[in-house]
This record gives C-alpha cells, sequence and structure tokens, in this order.
C-alpha cells in the first residue's frame, strides 16, 4: 500500500523535524494532519503522534439530497478504501517509530493504558466542516471507532448526533473579527496544546464559505512565538473574513492555506471561489503555504452536474492573472506582492503527503514529498515576508545560455487542439423533465421507535462485531438442501440469547413462546430460502419469490404487553442474534410493536403499517426480478439495479402493502440495502423481545396467502 510505506518513510523524519505531515488521501478533500506530540505533553502509551482526520469520504458514492438531484464518485481511488486500511497505515508509522527509537521521547508514560490497546485506534479525533455527504459521509464516519471525538459545525454535528454513533460529538465555536482572544472561541475538551475554531462570514447564511482553524503549540511552551495554525476551508472564504487572524491574541503564524483552484458556479451562484480568492487569502492571512484542495473532477450524475460550471486554473495563469494586477495597486497595500507565492498540489494523486517546516530562519521552506509540489518562491528566495521592502531583484545574465543555438521552430503549423477547461455547451435548466418519471421521494426515516428501543451498548456492540465479520459470499448448494427449501422443510435455530421453548409442530412448523422480560434475539432458519447462486432471476431468467408467516397467539400473557413484541424479517449472515431483524447491515423486517419497516436501519425505522395484534397472522416476503427497462429522463442519467427486488407485507392472508428495495433512499439517513439486492443469501429471521407465544410456518399449503 502507497501510503503505509509513505508514512513508514515519514516515521523518522517527523520526530526529527518535529514538523507536522498532512497526508491527503484522495483527490479531493479528506486528509489527515499529523503532528508529533510536545516533548512535555502525556501522551498514550505506545503513541509519538496525535492524527486528526478531516472530512472523510473514502469510497462509494455521495448523494445530494436525491440521487436524481446530485450523486458524485471519486474517480482516482483512495488511497485507503476503508478506516480499517487508514488505521493499519498510522499503526505502522508508530510502530516504525518504536523500532527505531529507544530513547525516553518514546517512552510510555508509567499511568499509560497498554501499549497494544493504544494502537488500536490511532485516529485521535475527527474534524468535519461542512454537513453535506462529501464531508460528511455517514458510511466512512460510521467506520471510525465510536469513543473517538467528532469536531463538527453546528449543522453537521446535529447530523452526526442523530446516527448515534459517536460518544462525543461537539459543535465548533465561531471566532471572527471583535473575538480576538481566539482561545475562547476553541474546543476545550482536547489537549491544551491543540485548539479548534472556525471562521465564518456573518452575510452567509448557510456558513458555505467558512473555514476551519486549527492550532497546535508543539515547538515550545511560549504560546506567542510558537502557535502555529492551519486554515482549513475547501469551499473558500471571503478572503476579508481572515483579517482576525492578523488581530488574534495569542499571536497565530498560519502555517497553511488549504483551498481550492478551482472556480466552481451555478449560474450566478459560486460555491467553491477558486484561485484568484485564495491568494488574497493568503496574502492577508499571512499564510505561509499555499495546498490546493477539493479540486477533483468526480464522476456525476444529475441535475446538478448539468449546471455546473467549472474553470480549472493552473497556478501559472492565475499567477500571470494577479501580477497584472499587481502593478495597479499601492507599494504599501498587503496585497500588492504575488511574488512569494508557495503552492503545493497535492491532489494530483490518490496518495501524497508534505513536511511543512519550521517558520525560523531566512531560508526558503518548501513542502517536502508529494508526487508534484510546486513552489513558487520570490526571487530573493525569502518566503516569510510579503514587504516589497524585503524583495531583491535581478537581471539575467547577458547573451543565450551556453550550448544553446538560434532556434528554428518546427514546419508546418501546429496540431490542432481544444482547451479542456472550455465550459460544456449551455444546458438549459428551465426544461425540467416530466416529473412523474422521476422516482418518488424517500420515506422519512425516525431517530427513534415510539415502542421498543435497545440500549446504546447493545447497538456498539453490534456495530463493532457487524465490522469484523463480513457478510459470507453465497455458495451452491447441495441438491438436496435445495429441494429442502422448495418444500418447506426448514428449521429454525435458536441463538444462546433466547430465552424461552421452541418445538416443531410438523414438517416447516414452529412453535414458541418466550418468558416474561426477555431480551432481544432472533430466530434464524436454518437453510436460506433464496441461494443466490441458482436462485437468481439472471441465471434463470424467471422471477423468484421467498416468504413466510408468523401467528402472533399471544403478548405478554395477560401482562406488560407493551414490552412485548416480534418482528419478521430477512437477513443475509452472519447476523447479530442479540439484536432485532433490520437493525444491522444486511437485513430488513417490519416490526410489530410500531408497525414500522426497518432496512439496515439501527435507529426508528420508516412508517409502513399498523401494530401486529395478537390473533393475526402476517407474513414478509421478497421478490427477485429481472428489471424493467428504466424510464427516459431527458438528459437525467439514471441507474439500474441488476436484479429488481420487492418487498410485500400480508395480515391475515391478504398482501396490505410492500416497498421497492431499490426505491429512492435518503442520502442522509439511509446506509443502502447492501446484502439485500440478490447477492447474497437470504435467512427467515423471527426476532423477539417479552413474553410472546407464536407460530412460524415455512410450507406453502399452511400459509393463508396463497401466490398467484
Amino acid at each position: 500500500m502507497r501510503l503505509k510505506e509513505d508514512l513508514e518513510k515519514a516515521a523518522s523524519e517527523i520526530l526529527e523535524s518535529r514538523r507536522p505531515l498532512l497526508s491527503h488521501l484522495n483527490a479531493d478533500t479528506s486528509w489527515v494532519l499529523t503532528l508529533p506530540y510536545p516533548s512535555n505533553a502525556s501522551r498514550p502509551s505506545g503513541r509519538a503522534l496525535f492524527n486528526i482526520l478531516i472530512d472523510p469520504w473514502l469510497q462509494g458514492p455521495q448523494t445530494d439530497y436525491y440521487s436524481w438531484f446530485s450523486k458524485q464518485w471519486h474517480v482516482i481511488p483512495s488511497s485507503v478504501q476503508t478506516i480499517a486500511e487508514l488505521n493499519a497505515c498510522l499503526r505502522s508509522m508508530e510502530r516504525t517509530i518504536q523500532s527505531r527509537n529507544a530513547d525516553a521521547d518514546t517512552t510510555p508514560d508509567a499511568a499509560s493504558n497498554n501499549h497494544e490497546d493504544s494502537l488500536l485506534n490511532c485516529i485521535d479525533l475527527v474534524v468535519v466542516s461542512h454537513e453535506f455527504t462529501d464531508h460528511c459521509n455517514r458510511k466512512t464516519l460510521r467506520e471510525i471507532p465510536s469513543n473517538t471525538p467528532v469536531f463538527a459545525t453546528k449543522a453537521a454535528a446535529r447530523l452526526i448526533s442523530s446516527w448515534r454513533h459517536f460518544q462525543h460529538v461537539q459543535s465548533v465555536a465561531s471566532f471572527s473579527i471583535g473575538k480576538h482572544d481566539w482561545k475562547n472561541a476553541s474546543i476545550t475538551e482536547i489537549p491544551s496544546w491543540l485548539q479548534i475554531a472556525r471562521i465564518v462570514s456573518h452575510n452567509d447564511a448557510m456558513f458555505f464559505h467558512s473555514a476551519i482553524l486549527i492550532t497546535f503549540n508543539i515547538m515550545s511552551s511560549n504560546e506567542d512565538a510558537s502557535t502555529e495554525g492551519l486554515v482549513y476551508t475547501p469551499h473558500g472564504i471571503n478572503a476579508d473574513d481572515l483579517k482576525s487572524l492578523s488581530l488574534a491574541l495569542p499571536r497565530i503564524n498560519v502555517l497553511a492555506l488549504l483551498h481550492g483552484l478551482h472556480d466552481i458556479r451555478i449560474s450566478r451562484r459560486q460555491l467553491n471561489l477558486g484561485a484568484h480568492n485564495a491568494l488574497r487569502a493568503q496574502r492577508i492571512s499571512g499564510s505561509r503555504y499555499w495546498v490546493s484542495t477539493h479540486d477533483e473532477v468526480k464522476k456525476a450524475e444529475g441535475l446538478v452536474n448539468h449546471l455546473l460550471r467549472r474553470k480549472a486554473w493552473t497556478i501559472e495563469d492565475v499567477l500571470q492573472e494577479e501580477r497584472q494586477k499587481d502593478k495597479e495597486l499601492d507599494v504599501g497595500s498587503p496585497l500588492a506582492n504575488v511574488h512569494d507565492v508557495h503552492f503545493a498540489n497535492l491532489g494530483s494523486q490518490s496518495s501524497s503527503m508534505g513536511f511543512f517546516k519550521s517558520f525560523r530562519g531566512n531560508q526558503p521552506d518548501t513542502i517536502i514529498g508529494g508526487e508534484n509540489p510546486q513552489s513558487y518562491n520570490s526571487p530573493s528566495g525569502s518566503a516569510s515576508s510579503h514587504r516589497p521592502s524585503d524583495q531583491q531583484y535581478f537581471a539575467p545574465p547577458p547573451n543565450p545560455p551556453p550550448g544553446h543555438t538560434e532556434y528554428h521552430p518546427p514546419p508546418g503549423p501546429p496540431p490542432s487542439h481544444k482547451f479542456q477547461d472550455d465550459p460544456p455547451p449551455y444546458h438549459d435548466w428551465t426544461i425540467i423533465p416530466d416529473t412523474a418519471l422521476l422516482p418518488p421521494p424517500p420515506s422519512i426515516g425516525h431517530g427513534a421507535s415510539p415502542a421498543g428501543n435497545a440500549s446504546r451498548s447493545e447497538a456498539d456492540r453490534a456495530h463493532d462485531w457487524c465490522r469484523i465479520y463480513p457478510l459470507i459470499r453465497p455458495h451452491q448448494p447441495a441438491t438436496v438442501h435445495h429441494d429442502f427449501v422448495r418444500n418447506g422443510n426448514i428449521e429454525l435455530v435458536k441463538p444462546r440469547e433466547f430465552q424461552g421453548t421452541l418445538s416443531k409442530a410438523g414438517l416447516g412448523s414452529w412453535k414458541g413462546s418466550t418468558v416474561p422480560g426477555g431480551q432481544d434475539a432472533c430466530l434464524l432458519s436454518s437453510l436460506p430460502s433464496y441461494f443466490a447462486l441458482p436462485d437468481s432471476p439472471l441465471i434463470t431468467g424467471m422471477k423468484k419469490i421467498i416468504y413466510f408467516e408468523v401467528k402472533i397467539l399471544s403478548y405478554g400473557r395477560g401482562s406488560g404487553s407493551d414490552a412485548s413484541s416480534l418482528a419478521l424479517g430477512w437477513c443475509a449472515l452472519p447476523y447479530p442474534t442479540w439484536r432485532m431483524p433490520g437493525w444491522e447491515r444486511g437485513s430488513l423486517a417490519v416490526h410489530g410493536d410500531d408497525g414500522r419497516r426497518y432496512v439496515n436501519d439501527t435507529w426508528g425505522g420508516k412508517d409502513f403499517t399498523g401494530p401486529i395484534h395478537a390473533g393475526q397472522t402476517v407474513g414478509l416476503g421478497m421478490t427477485f426480478s429481472i428489471p424493467d427497462a428504466p424510464p427516459e429522463y431527458g438528459s437525467l442519467p439514471a441507474q439500474t439495479p441488476s436484479i429488481k427486488v420487492d418487498v410485500f407485507f400480508t395480515r391475515d392472508g391478504v398482501k396490505e402493502s410492500g416497498w421497492s428495495l431499490h426505491e429512492e433512499l435518503d442520502a442522509q439517513d439511509d446506509l443502502g440495502v447492501d446484502g439485500l439486492d440478490g447477492q447474497f443469501d437470504l435467512y427467515a429471521a423471527v426476532g423477539l423481545f417479552g413474553s410472546v407465544e407464536f407460530e412460524v410456518n415455512f410450507r406453502r399449503d399452511r400459509w393463508l396467502w396463497q401466490p398467484s
């Protein structure tokens, strides 16, 4: 893995130089800022480095609101595909340091925890700059251990808290002009040598153009001399809003500005402020480096993609234009010097990084490392001054360079070319396709059930378990097992969490009961009703229906009925059997206590039907079929699932309701349909809690509902 190798090589230098290391995880805007612990700071056993993960989005699509509106993918794969891979890289860097250094600098504190435990998660905190899914990506963030602190903007913090995954989520306060003591706007629940604040534009109601300010003191105890800062603004921030940094107390040496090159607009609305604003922001803030970010030209679908206009600036072009403007400015203007620009493009590859060298001394500082770092220095070689009086200019030597003769152009005209940054043809966005052809809006999910809810600790344990045990790939069944399923000869398996009795009432028929106050337990069938390999409609050319029924004989045995219920669903294996079906990945279910449907949904489900009462017989089925030809949405691209999957629910023999598995999903709240889309074997599941008496039937001749 390239990132792992690069970090291992950087390990020794980061401690010797005691300088920050910035690693770009993809070509867009996911970063890791690595800081060596100050020599006098306490730290966990075996740790020499403090890692801050910024805006992680590693793989998969990101959707804004609806797929037809905006959906994007990375074009260049991230250097790591999962948080586990990233942690392995960071852990390898720590172990490289341990193997090369046996001095006191890497000796753990006596009171520290177990050495290996401290290396399980090397991500010390997470920073999220915006609530949009390319910055606040639920899939990636939920891979991070739940005890990792998250610091986010207000809207993003509210969204992340609603997932109920992280134990500590805090909103970052604003620091702006008039709040010169920036520490008052910083977070206190982090090491004293590190602070995080936010710079906002008060005329930007959505705070789209804002910045995260990360400050640290890793060189000295003298704050005025050694506090350094990094300004991270993926969409750009109005350059004048950075004037507060020059007034900050204690003084901040702005080490780097992370700001994009590209100018991106929708009509007159500017989304990413681009290179000219970045140059102005660098000069006003006094930032030593400008590092490009959020400039990946991603694969995109949806309406927004047709409205976007991108001007892909190069550093050479923007500097040339700025130097023309430079001549028109007053000599005393802080914007009158564009010769002293340190720019680094760490975004052209999937993995690249750079060290920030010290402010001290008169030698030019550059970012070391990366695939193609570029540094544009002043002619004098002084990278620390922005004052014209410090500049020196040198005339070129006389005569042509040695070894050069008179130049003659090649014969013939130059080859024709087309500028890649030409805007695409105008799209008349007022021509909206027939909305009847657009998918319906997603059903609204709930944060909690009005009925039964499991504990947070049980949910966390299940999430960790699912990360350790991935879904099992499908297998070709023996003919005898396939025949068993076709004939309804399926058994139920009791998990160890099950408290009660379960007995066979006939071929494919089971009767059971649970004790009052029984904990959550999930009964699973012994064989899958859907074998992905032989049953797939892509193989057979025919649709496949799976179905079973459950009759509720009684709840609660006369008392405590509000604390007893049943759910019926389908699961891919393995599944944590102390969790109700539908709550974890690879599962769906309808719950009897609230009548909601759950699809890979840990929270409160979606409104679907009414509660299931004692005496009723309910069934849950899935139909797998070859997808219909998708409708034409004009210029809007449509993504067609490989297998069409519909879910249906019956009550007392009548089909009551259903939904399409591939319905439009909510970009913020839904986790997708992994494991349920016909690519994995699926097992029947019956979830129980409290006191319930029930019967389960897998045989078709005993169902109240009969397929037509």
